[in-house]
């Protein structure tokens, strides 16, 4: 439902910016865009488990590594070649369950959340008629947040959440529908999502999107 009432909010923005778009020279100008796709977590149970350790805990640890994924972005193309832009990615939740061995036998619930702010430099190379590659390079900021439970109230783990900067690298390619409507399929990797507290890893994010140029 969660994911759901976002899909929904971001859809209503966009096509409120469909009511606006304007005719614009193809090579520069505005334009925004939502995305949706799969999350892949690269961080396993291990990481988590180091996590536990910092607050005393031993455990052995299982964890979810995908999820569904929302994003937005919304960008300016100086150029033919080169645009530069800002997005918002929720990478979604993961559910983990560990079985606690010290300081007492106990099975411990959870979740793994992080999202992500980024900028980036776009270089986009125009191949046939109306398809594009592109790749991308820049800076992320991302929040994790884990929340940790005990089922017997044998041990008190607690949640945890870190912010950190990191890179954002990407490839894709377009297609453009019209002068203002286009699509893509984009996969990125974000790097530095969380820290020792929270299990640390990179994100692999595999999107399809669709956007308008303002």
């Amino acid at each position: 439902m969660k994911c759901r009432t976002k899909l929904g909010a971001i859809a209503t923005v966009f096509a409120l910016g469909a009511g606006v778009a304007q005719a614009a020279p193809a090579d520069r100008g505005w334009y925004a865009g939502v995305d949706v796709g799969r999350s892949n977590l690269r961080l396993n149970g291990s990481d988590l488990d180091s996590a536990f350790a910092n607050q005393g805990i031993t455990s052995s640890t299982s964890s979810d590594q995908h999820d569904t994924n929302l994003g937005a972005n919304v960008g300016y193309r100086l150029n033919r070649n080169f645009a530069l832009e800002g997005g918002y990615i929720d990478f979604g939740k993961f559910d983990f369950n560990a079985a606690a061995s010290a300081p007492s036998a106990d099975t411990i619930q959870g979740d793994y959340k992080a999202h992500a702010w980024s900028f980036s430099a776009v270089g986009i190379a125009p191949i046939y008629d109306r398809w594009s590659l592109y790749g991308k390079a820049g800076v992320t900021r991302t929040t994790a947040d884990m929340t940790a439970g005990s089922t017997t109230g044998a041990t008190a783990p607690s949640g945890a959440s870190a912010s950190a900067t990191g890179a954002l690298i990407g490839v894709g390619a377009s297609y453009d529908f019209t002068r203002n409507l286009y699509s893509k399929l984009e996969a990125d990797r974000y790097t530095h999502v969380g820290d020792g507290n929270t299990g640390r890893g990179d994100v692999d994010v595999y999107t399809l999107g669709i956007g308008l140029r303002f």
